[in-house]
């Protein structure tokens, strides 16, 4: 009678071995969130001129009801190269942390929205397209929220950070809060 060995103990052995090295191996390093958004907020009050110019134009047609349209277009045809220009510098930069990527993602699409919602109301205008014109500004009223969303949930990962405390109010200067034009 002959006798084997088991291949069980070279089984564990392997499989021992392997465990070691798979948790000995150092792993990449996740970013360090809170130097990111501090990064984050640095370049966000560089780009605070541009959505004030934006969200001015905006704030002017809508106090002259639409109604003018020379005026709206002469206000807002600048703002849509502004606009998307803007988005341009947005998709340029690229946070590191993955909860970062997400929100600026969402930032990124909101001023997307806003963007073709700007050009969608001149087209409109241009048109004499008044029914038309009706649903870009709500596109328009749409974008704005998103904006909003978007930098809320950014005012989330301050405060999850330990960036900003629950009762103190963002550093950053929001966009103007939706508003529908004056009827």
């Amino acid at each position: 009678m002959t006798v084997t060995s088991s291949p069980r103990p070279l089984f564990f052995l392997c499989l021992t071995l392997s465990c070691a090295l798979l948790f000995g191996c150092p792993r990449p390093q996740e970013p360090d969130i809170r130097a990111d958004l501090t990064t984050y907020l640095d370049e966000a009050r560089s780009w605070t001129a541009t959505e004030a110019q934006i969200s001015n134009a905006i704030v002017s047609v809508r106090q002259e009801q639409f109604v003018n349209d020379a005026f709206t277009i002469q206000t807002l045809k600048p703002i849509v190269n502004v606009a998307q220009e803007y988005v341009q510098r947005l998709e340029k930069y690229h946070p590191q942390a993955a909860p970062l990527q997400n929100v600026h993602q969402e930032y990124i699409e909101a001023w997307r929205s806003y963007h073709l919602a700007i050009a969608g109301i001149i087209d409109c205008v241009e048109k004499k397209d008044y029914v038309q014109l009706a649903k870009a500004n709500t596109d328009l009223l749409e974008a704005q929220r998103s904006v909003a969303d978007a930098l809320s949930d950014l005012d989330g990962l301050l405060r999850r950070a330990g960036l900003r405390a629950a009762t103190e109010s963002p550093t950053r200067p929001q966009s103007p809060s939706p508003q529908a034009s004056p009827q």
